[in-house]
C-alpha cells in the first residue's frame, strides 16, 4: 500500500501544482469524498468548492476548484483537471471583495440585464474565494 498520495493540479491555463500528500478532500457532484492512500481507482466530476489537502508539515492547505474531474489512480496518484482554480493563500482578498462589490451593483441594476448573468457567476465566484481564502487551515506544532 503507498504511504502518500501524489496530486496533480492542472487546470485550463496551467499546472498549478503537483504534491506529495497523505489526503486529499474535494466535493463532488455525489458528495465531499476524502482520499486516502490505497483509494479504490475512481473518476468523479468536481463542483465548484474547496479541496484541502495535508501539506509537507502536517498543516491543510485549500484550494478554490471552480469544477472539473478527480481521477484516482491504483498508484495512489490523483489528479484534478479542473475548469478552475486558485490556491487560498494567492487570493487578493482587496480585488475579490471589490468584484464582489461590482457584481452586487450589477446584480441590483435590473435594467443591465446582459450583464446579470455575468456579475451573478462573479458573485458566486467571489464567495468561493473568500471562503477558501477565510479558511483557517489547520497547522501542525511541528
Amino acid at each position: 500500500m503507498t504511504k502518500l498520495l501524489t496530486l496533480d493540479i492542472v487546470t485550463q491555463e496551467k499546472r498549478l501544482l503537483t504534491v506529495e500528500t497523505a489526503r486529499v478532500t474535494v466535493e463532488t457532484e455525489m458528495g465531499e469524498i476524502t482520499i486516502l492512500p490505497g483509494h479504490i481507482p475512481l473518476l468523479a466530476k468536481l463542483t465548484e468548492g474547496l479541496l484541502r489537502f495535508e501539506d509537507a508539515k502536517g498543516g491543510e492547505d485549500i484550494i478554490a476548484i471552480f469544477g472539473g474531474f478527480v481521477e484516482v489512480g491504483a498508484e495512489g496518484k490523483v489528479s484534478i483537471l479542473a475548469d478552475s482554480a486558485v490556491r487560498a493563500k494567492d487570493i487578493d482578498l482587496a480585488k475579490v471583495k471589490k468584484a464582489e462589490s461590482e457584481a452586487k451593483m450589477t446584480l441590483s441594476d435590473k435594467k443591465r440585464e446582459v450583464e446579470f448573468a455575468q456579475a451573478e457567476a462573479a458573485l458566486k465566484r467571489t464567495w468561493l474565494e473568500l471562503k477558501a481564502a477565510n479558511s483557517k487551515p489547520r497547522h501542525s506544532t511541528t
